[in-house]
């Protein structure tokens, strides 16, 4: 259970509540409103509760970090499965929306994460919004860090995206991609199940680049070229499982901030994975500030 406490003021009487004993002693009551882990897990992704009333206070984060997330990342998916005859090399027309949506968008959502001390949102979002910037230099043409590889061989000019030196590169990227989503596929199995698929299938992603990649790199040809094709393929169709998990959590997320009735539920695993810790959590629950009215 996720506490959600308010200080006596936030509740009116007729009269004061505080009587005095024994010569000075105050009584006082404090008022602690009950929020159970589904209804904190469609706020939060957390599988604890943050400590203090910032929360109160402030924005929930979340929901922007999700957007932020998914705008690049099914324009991403999309070009790699080729969809309205789009292709990988799609991926330079839509550089922007790496910088915007995927940097900015998640880097802010990220630190207001921090700051309301969700640890694990925090550093996703953290993550993956330097991996948006990155993604935005890459793919973009001012930087022309593709063409930058290109070479002359036997009088004829190969293009730097068939270079082996730069898809070798991109494939290593790409394997240490997938161990950071196997690290937070770890850490999200005591949040919610939509949230646990994204990281799962986005391991197979980051993976299936890693081998178009490095095929690529080593076979530069037609064949080559319709190899690697295939393998990104593949992404994109594991990538299609997490845009359909992440639009999922942004529908539950945008109608829990509004107050608006969702029927489609979470599936919360606070409660039901590592249930040894239980007591532990609720420790952590408990650790909102109260507030005593004397």
């Amino acid at each position: 259970m996720a506490s959600l406490n308010t200080s006596y003021d936030d509740i009116q009487h007729e009269k004061p509540y505080s009587e005095h004993l024994n010569g000075g002693a105050n009584l006082s009551r404090q008022i602690t409103l009950q929020l159970n882990s589904d209804q904190y897990e469609r706020l939060f992704f957390q599988p604890t509760s943050a400590k203090g009333d910032l929360a109160k206070r402030l924005g929930n984060p979340t929901l922007l970090g999700l957007l932020g997330f998914l705008v690049p990342f099914t324009s991403t998916v999309f070009s790699l499965l080729h969809f309205q005859g789009s292709s990988p090399q799609s991926l330079v027309s839509i550089s922007g929306s790496f910088y915007t949506f995927g940097g900015i968008a998640l880097v802010i959502a990220g630190i207001c994460e921090f700051i309301l001390g969700n640890t694990f949102p925090f550093t996703v979002f953290i993550v993956f919004g330097v991996h948006w910037v990155y993604n935005g230099f890459v793919n973009d043409p001012l930087h022309n860090i593709v063409g930058s590889y290109a070479t002359t061989l036997n009088g004829e000019t190969v293009p730097g995206a068939l270079s082996q030196e730069f898809n070798a590169g991109q494939g290593n990227y790409s394997v240490v991609m997938a161990l950071i989503c196997f690290v937070f596929f770890c850490a999200s199995l005591r949040t919610n199940v939509p949230f646990v698929m994204i990281f799962l299938t986005l391991i197979f992603v980051f993976g299936f680049l890693a081998a178009g990649y490095y095929s690529l790199g080593f076979n530069p040809t037609v064949a080559g070229v319709e190899h690697a094709t295939y393998h990104f393929k593949i992404a994109g169709g594991f990538g299609f499982v997490t845009m359909i998990m992440g639009w999922y959590l942004a529908i539950i997320t945008s109608c829990a901030s509004t107050g608006v009735p969702c029927p489609l539920p979470v599936f919360d695993l606070s409660s039901r994975v590592f249930t040894h810790n239980k007591e532990a959590a609720k420790t952590e629950h408990a650790g909102a500030v109260r507030s005593d009215q004397v």
